[in-house]
């Protein structure tokens, strides 16, 4: 087996091939490979394995571009739409109706751009993960323990002390 780097250079060599020649299959771009300034002599089966890395990763960049356009033209129509939603809401003539469903549309609007972009990968949610083996600090075991032990609402809560009344006025008063 290759290390890393000798991968990279084999795959950028059939790279080249392919970019000459799209469609070429597994026995032409070894024959092209062998027939360099510098020939190299790779196995069948191992060019196989990296002309498939090549075109995998070929088409995630297409699925990646594809995905970026669609969501920037989103992006733009809601734009637009929200501008219009403004002018519908800010308008005195409107029905108070058409205000509500103005809004309601900005809302929704928004919230669908928010999903899209999730969908696609911009930012991810957090929403309902659990972390296990997350341990509580000792500072929070210790404040359960002190709140178990308080036993609210099945003893009588305990007298409370208060400054004993001199009968004297408050002086902030």
């Amino acid at each position: 087996m290759y290390s890393k780097e000798r991968q990279k250079e084999h795959i950028s060599l059939i790279r080249r091939i392919l970019v000459i020649k799209p469609e070429a299959g597994i026995l032409e771009v070894k024959a092209s490979l062998s027939k360099q300034k510098k020939p190299v002599l790779l196995d069948k089966d191992y060019i196989n394995r990296l002309v498939n890395k090549i075109r995998k990763e070929r088409a995630s960049r297409l699925d990646h571009y594809t995905v970026n356009k669609v969501l920037a033209e989103f992006q733009d129509e809601v734009a637009e739409l929200k501008k219009k939603l403004w002018l519908i809401i800010t308008n005195p003539e409107n029905s108070e109706r058409d205000r509500i469903s103005a809004i309601r549309e900005l809302r929704n609007s928004s919230k669908d751009l928010f999903d899209k972009m999730g969908d696609a990968g911009v930012f991810t949610r957090k929403l309902g993960e659990i972390e296990i083996g997350k341990g509580l600090s000792q500072e929070e075991q210790d404040l359960i323990k002190r709140v178990i032990s308080l036993n609210y609402g099945k003893e009588p809560e305990p007298k409370t002390t208060r400054p004993a009344d001199t009968g004297e006025k408050d002086k902030r008063e």
